[in-house]
Order: structure tokens, then C-alpha cells, then sequence
């Protein structure tokens, strides 16, 4: 009988549209986003909103500090530096949004005004603010007579544009500044790449000259944390694959092994990665490190069918396929169960890890059955590496397993579970997701101590039942708040934008104790007319970005961001009302659901045991084919305390790597339970190198420094290394031959 071979077109069909959509889809397409691997809190939708804008407003902003040499070389410096990362269509300048807050704050400088003049003109002294400007109009530093002088002569713009922003001068100690904001999002990696590149050669040329340069920003931390990403895929990969070679030639003795091993692996994973791409759009940075995983995984089906061939007579390509169709088919479907299970976290890099998974592990499903009998070509040999294996898996995994070695294995596995959940570590604190780099750490220092420039780690969140009733809310706030407190307050778009109650209050208080009493002697002096605050018509001024992103509305209901320094405590309303605003600490709130994904995510580990359990019931229509659940279950649950035990907390991420174990430990248990054969030896060495690869590939996840990352695959590498072992329990009573 002969291979039918429409089976095998369809296959590399998939295959090389999969490569070739991913291809033209990847590029700009990798998510380093941390927040994208934080769970979307879909109980306050005004919350997640604000949350998500917040994020967006710290993390695009970005600061150098150039230091040493001549004054006149820092200031070429941060000329040159501008216009580079200007030219790359990623940066703006602070001078852009300065010019737009210029002309907002000009057309309403007669309905604006700041704390300390407001209370300079309540005491009686608004001839201060005349006699200022007076000054600055023929001081050494004048700014020069022109149209402004007959338009604003008491330079109220420029009052408001150095109290109202407190922003970040060209020039502090000795350095020269530049700041600025990050167009489009800085966690991808063409933004990263094109701001990076660009600082980088700026330092090429200028450190020479004895300059130095100071960054600060989220960019620079996400450049970074990609940089070790790329670094951490690259390595896992090609360990894995080198590894993946030494063993396939010393079990079977020729390099066709290796590569068809290799191309189904490519297939796999472009597979997996177009069905993402055509999803999301995206796939976040630990979807790939989690992907390049999989290797380990994929190559799993492979190993399954190529030791079919090792022996005296293994049998046609047909009698082979048919051999393996039931129990590979079987494992694919429950190793996709499991993987399905992350589809129902609102976390999208998981979702994605979920789809890369189970659509990687169909295509190797289906080349191994359909295109790999094509492609194997004449028997392969029998290698040292091979009768070892088998030496060893008959060792292993051929024993006898009587009903007291299971009580007891099952009740230490349950004395583990218990110990480790009452007494280990457990981490759910999201700031400790990964280390920061020190020399980024140690320059945003440095920058705090030249100019102020700090990420605001909380705000405080605004809300109304319309953007008018949100701006008044947010303006009752700040007057509640004391002196001390309201300092904290980083911006507030009521500043610049109030609301028309205390704009028409202000135009009033203005005319009536500043304009009226000292607007004529200086006009007089200055030969503008008295007439220089009249309202004119004119071009509709924009609100700033600056203010405009801080307010939005979601579901009917407006709401506002105040970005704070510090953690402030807020007054209540009083006679039993809610507060419409609340102190929001974004690091706290998603450690808070971190937590309660965790629990979640360990119940849906046991709803994962469960849904498999009913599966092979409804394939195999056997009570006893749940014996096949045994050492999936106990491996599950012995894994977290050894893990614990290693040093690494459990965490949400730790749970996610359960669910892989409990696909590849029903996969080892089908397959010990298939019918005895003459070869079955082979079978049992089929288990073991492909537990054996998988260990390897996924155990080096363990060597990043990212603790996700790390605690997701030492999990994975412990509890299938559990599940290998304990896979005799599946058998029963039958020992295999």
C-alpha cells in the first residue's frame, strides 16, 4: 500500500504560505510591551482606559543630559543630537509642545492665572506683576519690542507658560537638556531601533570629544529588555537545535534525521507565528522566547515517528503512519486542550503563546503523519545513541507499577502540594518582573538630580458624568487638597483648561484687580494703547497634547488624569458621598489582579486535568484510559513545591507553565499505553528523547533574566521531567514488553 500523496501538497502548501505571510507581516509586528503580559482589568472599564493613557503619557517621554567639555560644544551637541533623532520621524522636540502650549496659553491669558499671582493680587500687589514686566522689557535680557508689547504687555503668557508647566530648561549645572516625546509606541522594536540607533551614533562622535550623554524614559528600559530578548531567543534556539543534532545523529546515525527534524520545527513555528500575526496583528517579544521553546515540543512528533523505523523490521511507511495515527493523533488533541485553556485569559501574550502553541502543534501533527514518510527516503540505521536510549527508557519506563507504589507516590505528591502552597514563596509584585539595567538606572539618578525628571508612579483618576462636571470635580479636588499635597500633583489640564465657571471668575478677578488698576501707567510707559487684553478673533487654538491626552471618556462616563510625584492622601466628600476621584498606583492595582489571576489560573490548571480526563473518555469510551491522567496529575502537583524549593516563587507565570505539562504528560502516558509490539522498546526511547529534547530546550528558559520567563521554564522543565518519570503509572496492571 502506497501513501496517498494529495495529503502531502496541502501540507507544504500551509507550510509555505505560512512562511511567506510571516515574512511579510513580521517586521514592526513584535510586541515588548510589559503591560501586554499584565491581565486587562475588564471589571472597571474606565480604570483599564485610564490606566492604559497614563502608561502611554509617562512612558513616551524621554531626557538627555549632555555633560563635559565647552559650553559651546554642548550646546552644538544638542543641536546635532535634535535634529538626528528629529530626521528619524520618532522624536519631538519639547520646543514643539512648547510653541502649542505658547499659543494656548496666549489666547486665553486673560481667563488664566497662576496660584502665586492669583494671591500676589488678593493682598494688593498686583503692581508687582507690572512693575516685573517692566523690567523685562528693558532689562538686559529683554525680550524685545514688537507686536507682543501692544497685545501683552504685562507678558501674562509668559507668567503662566513658567508656573503652570514646570518644564525642564535648555541648560541646568553645567549641562544641556533635551527633552522630548517618543511618536508612536516605544515598546516596538523599529521605534526602539530607529532612537536607539541614532543615540548610539550620536556617542560615537561626540564621546570623543570628551562629552557625555545622561537618557531617561521607558524606551531606553524596553531597548534594553528587547536587546536581552533577541539575546535569550537566539540562545535557546540555537542550544536547542545543536542539541537537537548531537542527539538525532547519535540515535540515527545520519543527518537526514536532524533536518527532517529541522524542517518540520521551521514549519511549526511559521505556522504558529502566521496564526498569530493574522489574530493579533502582533506577537509580543515573550511569545517568541516561549515559541523558540517549543522546539523542544514540536520536535516531539518527529522523534515519535522516526523511531518506528529503528529495529529489525520496522515496517512500510503505511504500517508506520497507521502504527502511530491513534496515539499521536490522540496526544495533539489533548496537548492542544491544554494549550486552548490560556485562550480564556484576558492576558493577550498568552493568548498568543496559546494559539503559537496549539496551531504549531497541528502542522507538526500533520507533516509528521503526511510528509515525513515522503521525505525520510531509505530506512535509517540504528545509532549508539539509540540503544542506549532504549537501554535506558526499558529500564525506566518498562517496570511493573503495582497499586501501593501508586497510593504512596500519589500521596507524596499531595504532602508536596500542600507544603508548597502553605509555606512557599509566592510573588504576585509586578516591579519584581524584571531586573532594571543598572547603567540606565544609575544615568535616570543622575538626570533626577539635574532636572526634577521622574516617572510618575501614580495618579489620580477624575471622574463625571461630563467632561464639564469632570473638569469641576478635578478643580474641587485641588482646592481640597492642602498646600503639600497639591505640590505632588505633577499637571493638571484645569490649570490651562478650566472649567467656564472659574474661567468667566478668573476673567473677572483679572480685570477688575490687575487690568483696571495698572494695565494704563504701564501702556502709558511702553506707548502700547490701554486696550491690549480686548478679545480678539481669531484662529481656534487646539488644546496641547499635553493636557487633551490626560482626558477621556469611556461608556458615557468622562474622567481626567492627574499625574502625581508621590502617593497622596485624598479628602473625602463628606455626609456619606463617594469621592469621584480615587489614587490610582498602576504597579499595586496589577499586582492586585496578578494575584487573583494566580488563583484563577492554578483552578483552571485542575479545569485543564478535568477537560482532558472527559476527552479521552469520549475518544477511548474506557473507564480505565483515565489511568493516562496519573502522571499529568501527580507531576502537577509535586511540580510547584520543587520549584519553590529551587528558589524561584510561584507565580502567575508558574501556573501558566502547567498547563504545558499537562499536554506533554498525557502525551508520554498514550503513548506507554499503546498495545505491546515487537518494538515497543523503540517507543519507550521515542518518550524519553522527546521528553529528553524537551527538557533541554524549555530548562533553558531558565537561564533568563527575565523571571516570567524563567519561572515558566523551569516549571515546564520540572514537571515534565516528573511526568516522564512517573509515566509507567498510566500502564496499570499490563506491563509492556
Amino acid at each position: 500500500m502506497t501513501l496517498p500523496r494529495w495529503p502531502a501538497l496541502l501540507v507544504v502548501l500551509g507550510i509555505l504560505a505560512a512562511l511567506s505571510f510571516s515574512i511579510s507581516r513580521l517586521s514592526g509586528s513584535v510586541d515588548t510591551d510589559i503591560l501586554s503580559l499584565l491581565p486587562a482589568d475588564t471589571h472597571d472599564p474606565v480604570l483599564a482606559d485610564a490606566v492604559r493613557r497614563a502608561s502611554n503619557a509617562a512612558s513616551n517621554r524621554v531626557v538627555f543630559a549632555i555633560e563635559g567639555g565647552s559650553a559651546g560644544d554642548r550646546q552644538a551637541a544638542r543641536a546635532e543630537l535634535s535634529e538626528a533623532l528629529v530626521a528619524t520621524g520618532r522624536f519631538h522636540t519639547l520646543d514643539d509642545e512648547g510653541e502649542a502650549l505658547w499659543r494656548w496659553l496666549f489666547a486665553h491669558r486673560t481667563s488664566l492665572l497662576c496660584e502665586e499671582d492669583r494671591e500676589t493680587i488678593e493682598v494688593g500687589e498686583g503692581g508687582v506683576i507690572a512693575e516685573e514686566a517692566l523690567r523685562q522689557w528693558y532689562g538686559p535680557a529683554s525680550v524685545g519690542f514688537g507686536g507682543l508689547a501692544a497685545r501683552d504687555p504685562l507678558l501674562l503668557t509668559n507668567r503662566l507658560l513658567g508656573c503652570i508647566i514646570p518644564g525642564v530648561t535648555a541648560s541646568a549645572s553645567g549641562a544641556e537638556i533635551l527633552s522630548g516625546t517618543i511618536e508612536g509606541s516605544v515598546y516596538r522594536l523599529d521605534v526602539q531601533d530607529d532612537v536607539v540607533r541614532t543615540v548610539e551614533s550620536w556617542r560615537d562622535i561626540w564621546e570623543e570629544r570628551g562629552l557625555s550623554l545622561s537618557r531617561g524614559g521607558a524606551l531606553f528600559h524596553a531597548a534594553h529588555g528587547a536587546a536581552q530578548a533577541r539575546f535569550e531567543v537566539a540562545l535557546i534556539g540555537g542550544v536547542t537545535l545543536c542539541m537537537l543534532l548531537l542527539l538525532y545523529w547519535t540515535t540515527f546515525r545520519s543527518f537526514r534525521a536532524p533536518v527532517l527534524a529541522l524542517c518540520m520545527v521551521a514549519s511549526a513555528l511559521a505556522t504558529g507565528l502566521a496564526v498569530v500575526l493574522a489574530v493579533f496583528g502582533t506577537i509580543h517579544v515573550m511569545a517568541l522566547v516561549f515559541g523558540a521553546a517549543l522546539i523542544g515540543m514540536v520536535v516531539d512528533y518527529t522523534t515519535y515517528y522516526l523511531v518506528t523505523g529503528l529495529g529489525a523490521a520496522p515496517g512500510t511507511p503505511e504500517e508506520r503512519r497507521a502504527r502511530l495515527f491513534r496515539p499521536l493523533t490522540l496526544g495533539m488533541l489533548t496537548s492542544a486542550g491544554a494549550f486552548a485553556a490560556l485562550l480564556v485569559f484576558p492576558v493577550p501574550a498568552f493568548q498568543q503563546v496559546a494559539l503559537f502553541g496549539m496551531s504549531g502543534l497541528a502542522m507538526a501533527w500533520a507533516g509528521t503523519l503526511w510528509l515525513v514518510p515522503y521525505l525520510e527516503g531509505r530506512s535509517i540505521g540504528t545509532g549508539p545513541g539509540a540503544l542506549r536510549i532504549a537501554q535506558h527508557a526499558d529500564a525506566l519506563l518498562s517496570r511493573h507499577v503495582r497499586l501501593t507504589v501508586v497510593m504512596s507516590v500519589a500521596a507524596l505528591a499531595l504532602l508536596l502540594a500542600f507544603l508548597g502552597w502553605r509555606y512557599g514563596p509566592v510573588l504576585d509584585d509586578v516591579r519584581g518582573l524584571q531586573e532594571p539595567s543598572p547603567v540606565l538606572a544609575a544615568e535616570e539618578t543622575h538626570l533626577r538630580g539635574l532636572t526634577g525628571f521622574a516617572p510618575s508612579t501614580s495618579f489620580v483618576l477624575v471622574r463625571g458624568s461630563s467632561p464639564a462636571e469632570a473638569v469641576r470635580n478635578e478643580e474641587a479636588l485641588l482646592a481640597a487638597l492642602p498646600p503639600g499635597e497639591r505640590d505632588a500633583i505633577a499637571f493638571a489640564a484645569s490649570r490651562i483648561d478650566p472649567s467656564a465657571e472659574r474661567k468667566r471668575e478668573t476673567e473677572a478677578f483679572i480685570s477688575s484687580r490687575l487690568l483696571g488698576p495698572h494695565l494704563g501707567a504701564l501702556a502709558d510707559v511702553l506707548g502700547s494703547a490701554p486696550g491690549a487684553y480686548r478679545e480678539e478673533a481669531g484662529d481656534v487654538v487646539n488644546l496641547p497634547v499635553m493636557a487633551a491626552s490626560l482626558r477621556g471618556e469611556t461608556e458615557g462616563t468622562a474622567w481626567s488624569i492627574l499625574p502625581a510625584k508621590r502617593a497622596i492622601a485624598l479628602p473625602d466628600m463628606g455626609a456619606g458621598r463617594p469621592a469621584p476621584w480615587v489614587l490610582v498606583e498602576p504597579a499595586s492595582l496589577y499586582s492586585g489582579l496578578f494575584a487573583e489571576y494566580r488563583r484563577i489560573a492554578t483552578l483552571a490548571v485542575a479545569g485543564a486535568l478535568l477537560a482532558t480526563g472527559l476527552l479521552l473518555l469520549l475518544l477511548e469510551r474506557r473507564l480505565p484510559v483515565l489511568r493516562a491522567l496519573l502522571p499529568a496529575l501527580l507531576a502537577t502537583l509535586a511540580t510547584p513545591p520543587l520549584v519553590m524549593a529551587l528558589g524561584l516563587p510561584f507565580s502567575f507565570f508558574s501556573a501558566m507553565g502547567l498547563f504545558l505539562v499537562v499536554g506533554a504528560g498525557v502525551d508520554y502516558a498514550i503513548f506507554q499505553r499503546e498495545p505491546s509490539h515487537p518494538d515497543s522498546r523503540w517507543t519507550r526511547a521515542g518518550i524519553v528523547l522527546a521528553a529528553l529534547m524537551t527538557c533541554i530546550s524549555v530548562g533553558m528558559l531558565g537561564f533568563s533574566s527575565v523571571l516570567p520567563v524563567r519561572s515558566f521554564g523551569v516549571t515546564v522543565a520540572v514537571g515534565i521531567f516528573l511526568s516522564l518519570v512517573l509515566s509507567p503509572l498510566a500502564r496499570g496492571g499490563d506491563p509492556r514488553g
